[in-house]
């Protein structure tokens, strides 16, 4: 019995220091554990600051290179776009300077060939560029038949297919008819009228001496006509004599004579050859015209 309660005595003994130190040694645990975690969370910091500070050190080391690389690449840019643009502003200056020498070739070619169409023109044209040398040029015919009794009918010829448009005042004597018929018969009826003004003139001046003309002036009927008005003076006598022109492959050509102002020789002919025209006998107009050109003057 004694020896029972000893032992429960003992027991007690060991249960009360047991209490007493379980506080001492639960607070050595959490000093433990507090260290424990600080001096982590001081590595983490350490460990991340590290980190951080090598991070930052290997962007900066790739920055530079990258705005170095950047830099260098907007030079060889700029560079690049220099080139380019001289190249396209050398194209340009190039291109105008080509066009500005093809220019002046055209221009020259152009007041070159100016040049060579006047030349020709007045060389072609000298007696007839002027309405009034043209009617010079018929008068002084006319004189030269009067003066020597000239009846020399191709010399004449010549006088008329210079001076005057046969196949105009055809085209207006004839009338309508006129485009109906054949070429060839337009042709030959072209030949033999201007023989048959060459006769009539002929048969006229051969007789008359002492023939003169006097040019009054010119009369502007529009820019294609001209009106020339002249005196033939025979003995002192004037006879009024007006010549209608207009320009045909540029040069002047008459086309009608007005006698006295009045008398139109394209309604006299007309007159004269309207048995003909109205029942549209052009062939036997052509024998007829041929029958008056082979006669003898009287």
């Amino acid at each position: 019995m004694n020896f029972k309660k000893k032992k429960n005595s003992k027991n007690k003994v060991f249960n009360i220091l047991g209490l007493m130190l379980l506080p001492i040694i639960v607070v050595i645990l959490l000093e433990s554990s507090l260290n424990f975690v600080s001096d982590s969370e001081n590595d983490y910091e350490k460990s991340s600051s590290k980190s951080q500070l090598q991070t930052k050190n290997n962007l900066l080391e790739e920055k530079e290179p990258i705005e170095f690389k950047k830099k260098e690449d907007l030079v060889f840019s700029n560079k690049d776009l220099e080139v380019q643009n001289s190249n396209v502003k050398d194209a340009f200056n190039k291109k105008t300077k080509n066009d500005n020498i093809a220019k002046r070739e055209i221009k020259k070619d152009k007041e070159k060939l100016s040049l060579n169409l006047n030349t020709k023109k007045k060389d072609s044209f000298k007696d007839s560029e002027d309405p009034m040398m043209t009617v010079n040029l018929l008068h002084k015919g006319l004189k030269q038949i009067s003066s020597n009794n000239n009846s020399d009918l191709k010399k004449v010829l010549k006088v008329i297919n210079r001076t005057y448009d046969a196949e105009k005042m055809l085209k207006m004597i004839i009338g309508a008819a006129w485009k109906n018929q054949d070429n060839e018969k337009k042709k030959e009826l072209i030949v033999v009228f201007k023989k048959y003004i060459s006769k009539n003139y002929v048969n006229r001046f051969s007789k008359i001496q002492d023939v003169s003309f006097s040019n009054e002036k010119k009369e502007k009927i529009s820019s294609d006509f001209f009106l020339v008005r002249s005196n033939l003076i025979i003995k002192q006598e004037k006879i009024s004599i007006d010549y209608l022109l207009h320009l045909k492959d540029n040069t002047w050509k008459i086309f009608d004579v007005l006698l006295d102002g009045s008398v139109s020789e394209i309604a006299t002919k007309k007159s004269e050859f309207r048995i003909y025209i109205k029942e549209k006998r052009i062939d036997d107009l052509i024998k007829a015209l041929k029958k008056f050109n082979g006669q003898t003057p009287s």
